[in-house]
């Protein structure tokens, strides 16, 4: 018993040398003219390093998307897990394999609907470019999985281009962040 507790302080002790928080996001807006369509979110992101290939983190903000009289409005949390699979330098490519988690309203006109809800289950390659010690920049680019919701997400999601079921999408998925590493 006493060998197994030593073990595992160290073990624990070793976890926390190699730990790392950082701490970052994104911030997006778009407007596209001609569908009447816009999109903006601000998305904060903690994380925490668990060695040189695995961290653990959640993204929580806020993503409006609003075409024509149908609007989105979602409160996000979007926990991963992330594997580097790729050094070299100041460079890194990773994946990103978590869940992603929407909750909020829908809106059709003047009238608001119950709760909506949106889910997915998939992973998100991206790279990060590391400026110095401290902080970094960040894209992610495409989403492969699966996307869902309730039928109020459905509804108002469909109009203002949410897409929903298995897939992959590497077409219009860029998303570009910065990290600052303690």
């Amino acid at each position: 018993m006493k060998k197994f507790l030593v073990m595992a302080v160290m073990a624990i002790m070793a976890l926390g040398v190699s730990a790392q928080v950082y701490v970052g996001g994104s911030i997006g807006a778009w407007r596209d003219g001609s569908s009447k369509l816009t999109h903006i979110n601000i998305l904060p992101e903690v994380g925490y390093n668990l060695n040189d290939t695995w961290a653990i983190g959640t993204v929580i903000g806020w993503d409006y998307k609003h075409q024509h009289e149908a609007s989105l409005n979602l409160v996000k949390f979007d926990p991963y897990a992330r594997y580097s699979f790729i050094k070299s330098g100041n460079l890194s490519l990773f994946v990103d394999g978590g869940i992603d988690l929407g909750f909020g309203k829908a809106k059709f006109g003047d009238d608001s609907s119950d709760t909506a809800v949106t889910y997915g289950i998939g992973f998100k390659p991206g790279v990060s470019y590391a400026l110095s010690d401290k902080c970094s920049l960040v894209a992610h680019f495409g989403f492969l999985g699966y996307l869902d919701g309730n039928d109020e997400a459905k509804a108002a999601g469909n109009l203002v281009g949410y897409e929903y079921g298995w897939g992959f999408n590497f077409s219009n998925n860029l998303s570009f962040g910065f990290y600052y590493n303690f």
